[in-house]
């Protein structure tokens, strides 16, 4: 039986707990299929986010009853429909109050082993108050990011994005989850990076989930050559795609242009 890997915000939930714990959390996650999932709305990000074309004209935002329309149609039952309805109106409300506009921008995968691989990040870049900001959403309810997992999350996103990748020295990363139903939309609450302390030692230890004997999962560290510079300590340079060789100009067109 092929076990299915850990979802990226549960491997961020599971990495930073004490040792003790891992195992254990590790054989209490439920194989199989969740009863809904947040694919309608993760197919319109591209929408509620305003990403503009690169050779055409500046378009405008899409209104919400087309986004309703098209995640609606998406939505494979009642209760899908419902929940990513929900997110689906707490983002847009959000990118219409903060006016954002966004370009795409593909930063590749994250590599952990042989052909598995994770995304804490949309392919987008977004100007937020004039500056460039790259985010990871969080859509749950419940066994959403924790604080010591939103901090490996942006430890991974600094590394993958902002050291391997100069042009996005200066991007601000930002982790975007949701509070409880309020009429018909979920409210967004944004984190920063800017409190953030990133993971890393001197060891710079990786992490990556592994199957076991017993068709539990375990995640077990693994050195790195890269002990000259503090890592991350979950997935930090875990054979890492190529980084993006991108004109250095990039980073300044995107600012004068949604300035």
């Amino acid at each position: 039986m092929k076990i299915r890997r850990l979802p990226e915000i549960d491997l961020a939930r599971v990495a930073t707990l004490p040792t003790d714990q891992k195992r254990r959390a590790l054989e209490h996650f439920k194989l199989g299929h969740p009863t809904i999932t947040y694919k309608p709305v993760r197919s319109r990000f591209a929408d509620i986010f305003n990403v503009q074309p690169d050779m055409f004209a500046s378009a405008d935002p899409t209104a919400w009853p087309v986004l309703e329309r098209l995640i609606r149609a998406k939505a494979t039952s009642e209760d899908e429909c419902d929940a990513n309805l929900l997110v689906a109106k707490g983002l847009h409300d959000f990118a219409r109050s903060h006016a954002l506009r966004s370009r795409s921008q593909a930063f590749f995968a994250l590599s952990l082993s042989v052909g598995e691989k994770v995304e804490y990040w949309l392919p987008m870049v977004t100007a937020l108050e004039d500056a460039p900001l790259v985010i990871f959403i969080d859509p749950r309810r419940g066994k959403r990011l924790t604080a010591e997992a939103r901090r490996f999350v942006f430890s991974v996103m600094h590394e993958h994005i902002r050291v391997a990748n100069p042009d996005f020295a200066a991007a601000r990363l930002g982790i975007v989850q949701f509070g409880d139903a309020a009429d018909d939309r979920r409210p967004v609450k944004l984190s920063t990076d800017r409190a953030s302390n990133f993971l890393g030692s001197t060891n710079s230890t990786r992490w990556c989930a592994r199957p076991t004997t017993s068709g539990a999962r375990s995640v077990r560290p693994a050195r790195t050559r890269f002990a000259a510079r503090p890592l991350v300590a979950v997935t930090a340079r875990c054979s890492t795609d190529a980084p993006q060789r991108a004109s250095s100009r990039r980073l300044t067109a995107f600012r004068t242009r949604y300035q």
